[in-house]
């Protein structure tokens, strides 16, 4: 006799739902209709539902009410089935600034983040400035001084340098022996933490690997995936920050983690099969739907009602999932549209030639 597995239940709001459904409707994961996306603004709809495994992500998204609401959430859940697995608490998930200052306090860390109020007890440099809660490059380049510091916030817009969301990030990285620079990337699915890559760059900030990145580097990086060689210092960076689901970017600074960021709705894949030439996404799928499969349960017990509404699961998903499709052909028009703005300046250059 099998045992029916109940499903994977992924909050996270509806314009973000690409992070997980760019896995689900583009490439061949295995699961089936087990991971269904759940998006915030249709919770409340939801009629009844199966038990099942519940990963809620995207706080840093959410405005204070709906991460209320979020937490309201999780704790009704798991006080109608104390048996689910439930994935990040929202009610005690640190934001970045509240995480970093937790690593630097236990020493896991040797850098340490500030308000822009609190500047002046500033005594490490270089630092930069960036956002909180946006995954967007800092707003500055490495500042050596607090001169420096107080030149680069007068030069900012009003609106952006009284935002509260603005924090100083006191410089944490350091080159490799070869010079360049190394961020490491692994996820956290319930019990199984996987490396994904390690990007490689002359840069101190890493958003890409280098446009140079050799066939060495792929190689180390390969090497990186299949060792796994900081698991552990990974593993009591997650159970300080008490999250269960996420991806932590990090570089290594005398043997030691240095955690930059934990992302806890990280894009698992960006772009649909074959979109570059070359380049084989499948092995990331791969990795990420057999930690997703770490993490199913065997369905048992009566239906759960998130919400106070008649809208399927089904409904839900396909919901979400419209928001993923219109998200790539958006994509897919702005590339067709720069390849034709790229033909025709080749064309106007070859006329002119």
């Amino acid at each position: 006799m099998t045992v029916d597995q109940g499903p994977i239940y992924y909050l996270c709001t509806r314009r973000h739902a690409y992070t997980m459904g760019v896995l689900l409707g583009y490439y061949d994961h295995g699961l089936g209709d087990l991971v269904r996306i759940i998006p915030y603004e249709l919770a409340a709809k939801l009629g009844p539902v199966a038990p099942g495994t519940f990963i809620f992500t995207d706080f840093e998204r959410l405005s204070p009410a709906e991460l209320q609401a979020a937490a309201a959430l999780h704790d009704r859940i798991a006080s109608l089935d104390r048996d689910l697995a439930l994935l990040n608490n929202p009610a005690i998930v640190p934001r970045r600034f509240e995480l970093l200052k937790r690593l630097k306090a236990a020493g896991l860390n040797d850098f340490d983040v500030h308000r822009l109020h609190q500047r002046e007890s500033l005594r490490r440099f270089p630092v930069f400035v960036r956002w909180e809660s946006q995954h967007e490059p800092p707003l500055t380049g490495l500042i050596d001084s607090a001169d420096a510091l107080e030149r680069a916030i007068a030069g900012m817009p009003v609106h952006i340098r009284q935002d509260p969301d603005l924090m100083i990030v006191e410089y944490g990285a350091a080159p490799s022996a070869d010079g360049r620079f190394r961020k490491y990337s692994a996820y956290k699915v319930g019990p199984t933490i996987y490396p994904q890559h390690c990007f490689i760059n002359e840069s101190w900030y890493i958003k890409f690997p280098s446009t140079r990145f050799t066939e060495a580097d792929r190689a180390e990086s390969r090497a990186y995936v299949n060792d796994n060689p900081h698991a552990a210092q990974i593993e009591r960076v997650f159970t300080l920050a008490g999250i269960d689901y996420g991806r932590i970017d990090y570089g290594i600074v005398d043997g030691r983690v240095q955690t930059f960021e934990i992302n806890n709705n990280p894009t698992v894949l960006a772009r649909p099969p074959g979109w570059e030439a070359g380049v084989d996404y499948s092995r990331y799928a791969e990795m990420h739907a057999r930690a997703l499969r770490g993490i199913l349960r065997s369905a048992s017990g009566p239906p759960l009602h998130l919400g106070n509404g008649t809208m399927s699961l089904d409904a839900a998903h396909a919901n979400a999932m419209r928001a993923v499709r219109q998200r790539i052909a958006r994509f897919s028009l702005r590339r067709r549209l720069s390849l034709r703005l790229l033909k025709r300046r080749l064309a106007r250059v070859f006329v002119r030639g």
